[in-house]
């Protein structure tokens, strides 16, 4: 486990510490594809990631939220929010599990949205309320990779000197294009960007206050400004602040990233909202009949089961990479 302190990380509005700055990898002359790929792969090293020390700010919110966020490979996740205290409700909910994902939001009234990774995944069409799953955050967190067998161009030197990476992606719904922004000198990872099948921005992070961390040698962002664009319904745009990290901490339970208790709110099911705006004047946003159940059930209707997952926590992520 890599545990980082406070005084290794990097506040908004503070200097980067010069000990933990990231190295130069690339001193002279510019990398090659090759070079930027085993680079960006070394993210490969972590295996779980967390922070109970964030901060997130929105312009749709008229305070800060403190949070707190778990990663483990490959598809848990857990996003947590409170206003200065727990007794206040969440704010803003979001998690992953092996089977689906959710997030949950508290105005303009207490809503519960979910869907099956594999249907969401397959189901063509515009997508309402999320662009992607949750699990996109991963990638604004720092943990990239990039196929050695997948079609790429670049890299290319862009105006600002930075170097660029265009990935192409498979999916059920069309090859999607994603876009790596990183430095020239460390290879950090200073935004990534994801198109859709139709050349639409659909997710977008800037990563900065970047500290190296040697135990995994890799460099984490400590600041990141995240902008979701879904097909139909309001941007989301909000930055986050980190702490310190927790990283590779061993598995406690997965318990943790089950979905919530959705009680005294209602439950939409993505995929059927998003059906339903392509099926005519249907409303795309509904609650439906049956509520959703928790506490160890399955959920009605149940989803599918997501497609096999047959690679163990250590092999390439590359291998089990999904747009969503």
């Amino acid at each position: 486990m890599v545990f980082v302190s406070s005084g290794a990380t990097c506040a908004r509005g503070r200097s980067a510490i010069p000990e933990f700055a990231p190295p130069l990898v690339f001193s002279s002359g510019q990398p090659t594809l090759t070079d930027l790929i085993q680079q960006t792969n070394r993210s490969l090293a972590i295996q779980t990631l967390a922070s109970n020390t964030l901060t997130i700010d929105s312009q749709e919110l008229a305070h800060k939220l403190s949070g707190s966020f778990r990663w483990e490979r490959p598809h848990n996740l857990r996003l947590e929010t409170k206003l200065f205290s727990s007794a206040l409700g969440m704010p803003l909910a979001a998690g992953s599990n092996s089977d689906m994902f959710w997030l949950q939001i508290q105005r303009p009234s207490p809503t519960l949205y979910y869907a099956s990774h594999d249907q969401f995944e397959n189901q063509h069409g515009p997508r309402h309320v999320l662009p992607v799953s949750p699990l996109w955050l991963r990638e604004a967190f720092g943990i990239v990779e990039l196929d050695p067998n997948g079609q790429h161009e670049g890299p290319i030197t862009r105006p600002d000197g930075r170097l660029q990476v265009t990935s192409f992606i498979p999916s059920p719904r069309g090859d999607y294009r994603r876009v790596l922004v990183m430095a020239a000198k460390t290879g950090t990872v200073e935004e990534t960007l994801l198109y859709n099948q139709v050349g639409k921005l659909v997710a977008h992070a800037r990563m900065s206050d970047h500290q190296y961390y040697a135990a995994i040698d890799w460099s984490l962002p400590h600041r990141v400004a995240v902008q979701l664009h879904p097909d139909v319904g309001e941007p989301l745009s909000f930055a986050v602040d980190a702490g310190l990290y927790l990283i590779n901490q061993p598995v406690a339970s997965s318990n943790g990233f089950m979905l919530p208790d959705s009680t005294g709110m209602s439950t939409v099911d993505l995929v059927q909202a998003n059906a339903s705006m392509q099926s005519a004047s249907l409303p795309a946003q509904r609650t439906l009949a049956t509520p959703v159940s928790t506490g160890g059930q399955t959920l009605t209707p149940t989803p599918p089961v997501y497609r096999t997952d047959t690679a163990s926590p250590t092999s390439p992520g590359w291998q089990n990479y999904i747009v969503r």
